[in-house]
């Protein structure tokens, strides 16, 4: 419950500060982490900003609109 409390101000303060689009990169056996963010409605994305595709690599987005 931690993680999604953290996760959940991490929104909150995003949104204060006018940021609606919140990406982040994990590591494929984060299994975890994975069905933390896809649990809070992150979708899959190709990769962003400076990364590259990487096969160990999974990017992910959520519009907080």
């Amino acid at each position: 419950g931690l993680a999604k409390l953290m996760l959940n101000h991490l929104e909150d303060c995003a949104r204060s500060r006018g940021i609606w689009v919140l990406r982040l990169e994990t590591g494929i056996h984060q299994h975890t982490a994975i069905g933390l963010y896809e649990g809070m409605g992150f979708r899959r994305i190709p990769p962003f900003g400076a990364y590259k595709e990487d096969p160990l690599s999974r990017f992910y987005e959520k519009s907080l609109t």
